[in-house]
């Protein structure tokens, strides 16, 4: 029931990335946010994350990082939701591992 809500919000998304939310389509993308925010429907997943499969689908691993302890979303290929405690949709991410040694 909400796929198609959070495939607009996946091409709101999409649009801000590159800079074509403008306007009244602006105002509509963030009039359909908070609507969907105060029914409960939150966005997770940002760079940085520990991975936690709970949370997120890992599409891909990017190899090592010198610069992380543990498994993490280097890039968010498509957020996640929850309503609540509850995921509606892990977050799409690439993970790298942290380096051994």
């Amino acid at each position: 029931m909400l796929q198609p809500i959070i495939e607009v919000l996946d091409t709101i998304d999409r649009a801000r990335e590159h800079g074509e939310l403008e306007g009244g389509l602006k105002a509509v993308a963030e009039q359909l946010e908070r609507i969907v925010t105060g029914l409960g429907l939150t966005r997770f997943g940002e760079p940085g994350d520990a991975f936690d499969p709970t949370l997120h689908e890992a599409l891909s691993h990017m190899g090592a990082d010198p610069e992380v302890e543990v498994v993490t979303a280097k890039v968010v290929a498509k957020a996640g939701y929850k309503i609540n405690d509850r995921v509606v949709r892990a977050a799409r991410v690439l993970v790298v591992d942290p380096a051994e040694g």
